[in-house]
């Protein structure tokens, strides 16, 4: 192990750690960049930890960058300390009041939630039993078609809390939702939950008079220990205890491989795939997705994936600068959004979605993070107008009734005798 990448990668640590903390200390407990970024660095340098200390690492790391991908995250999460500080949220709770105050009603979001767990439920039902004894694969062949769908609608449906929780018959049906997604997850082998979850529960603390950051802590906490249970489960992953907790940052892989062959190999592409990526989104436009380009590369013809990653995209298209510009652009986008969360719903669903969105697609790609945001913005679209729509025809439909206007009393005049 050469000293110099050793150093490079204690450093990169030191500085990851440092991060979130100093974010800490600007913004308070209740902004949610700080445990962003603490996200990011822990799957993003826990590989590089095991490596400096000696220990078993994924086999498709190529070691010699693990230093380079070390630092390179390093540079996203100062660009996103820079971002933080210049743009600081409000330290106390923001007002529940004005947000409620610019509330809309949305009437099909119930039926929408209890149609996702009416699914998640006959899926359950059908396919259950097999798949519990199948590999994660088979679970997914399982689940059908409309799989990667159905995870799709859920993180749009989970950011919906608050919209959710203005009526009760909304709270029955997101609990009701929220508990069949978890164990529709559970089965099939999915994390995902675990993004959408802690997103919102963030969320929810930025409204609290008293923030819950050591219940967020050991929530957190509690959420890498199951995730690093279901990839054992579906993976035998690389060592045991700590050194697997540590290896569940698969981003190095794609990060040190990527790195490798890029600009040697091959050019960068300026700024070509996040074109293709709105693009992509379009009817008109065809999307060849990262994570099936690194597998082209790495194993022809494996029915599996291995992710991709941000860090590695922005480095294919920019190399080392493109990774803290990338960085930059995306905590301006979600400091724009949670400085608003207060001033309306759909901000608040917006900056609920673009969290979970960003900590899912952390090891994927712009596009697949750019289409759940168009898409989810088009589905708040839908119920926004709906419930326009029905309140107007509520008014309409309903029947005027004209007031009896009583006239003068007049004395009765007094019979003739």
């Amino acid at each position: 192990m050469d000293l110099n990448n050793t150093t490079v990668i204690w450093i990169s640590v030191a500085g990851a750690i440092a991060v979130p903390i100093l974010m800490l200390l600007r913004s308070g407990r209740r902004d949610v960049l700080p445990y962003l970024a603490g996200y990011f660095a822990f799957f993003g340098l826990g590989p590089a930890v095991n490596f400096a200390l000696g220990r078993d690492i994924y086999y498709g790391i190529v070691t010699d960058r693990i230093a380079a991908a070390s630092f390179g995250l390093l540079l996203g999460l100062l660009s996103m300390l820079l971002v933080g500080v210049l743009l600081p949220v409000r330290r106390g709770a923001l007002d529940r009041t004005r947000l409620d105050g610019s509330a809309h009603p949305l009437p099909l979001l119930a039926p929408l939630l209890l149609g996702l767990a009416g699914y998640a439920l006959t899926i359950l039902a059908w396919h259950g039993p097999a798949m519990l004894t199948g590999n994660k694969l088979d679970r997914i062949t399982l689940a059908g078609p409309w799989h990667y769908d159905y995870l799709l609608l859920q993180t749009m449906a989970c950011s919906l809390y608050f919209a959710a929780r203005s009526t009760r018959f909304g709270t029955i049906a997101y609990a009701t939702n929220i508990a069949c997604y978890v164990v529709y997850c559970l089965v099939t082998n999915e994390r995902d939950f675990l993004f959408a979850l802690f997103a919102v529960l963030l969320h929810v603390q930025i409204f609290r008079r008293r923030a819950m950051s050591l219940r967020l802590a050991l929530i957190g906490g509690t959420g890498i220990l199951v995730a690093t249970y279901l990839a054992s489960i579906r993976s035998p992953g690389v060592g045991a205890g700590t050194t697997r907790l540590l290896n569940e940052g698969t981003v190095t892989f794609p990060d040190t491989y990527v790195m490798n062959l890029v600009p040697v190999q091959m050019p960068y592409r300026y700024g070509e795939t996040y074109w293709d990526a709105l693009l992509g989104v379009l009817p008109v436009g065809q999307q060849y997705a990262l994570a099936q380009w690194l597998v082209d590369l790495y194993a022809p013809g494996s029915p599996g994936g291995y992710g991709f990653s941000l860090t590695a995209e922005a480095y294919l298209n920019f190399g080392m600068a493109g990774i803290p510009l990338v960085f930059a652009a995306l905590t301006l986008m979600q400091r724009l959004l949670a400085r608003r969360a207060d001033h309306g719903g759909f901000y608040l669903y917006a900056s609920m979605l673009f969290t979970i969105t960003w900590m899912y697609n952390f090891r994927g790609e712009s596009f697949a993070l750019v289409k759940t945001l168009v898409y989810g913005a088009v589905l708040y679209g839908g119920l926004h107008l709906s419930g326009t729509l029905l309140t107007r025809y509520r008014r309409v439909s309903r029947p005027r009734v004209t007031p009896v206007r009583k006239g003068p009393r007049h004395r009765r005049a007094p019979a003739l005798r």
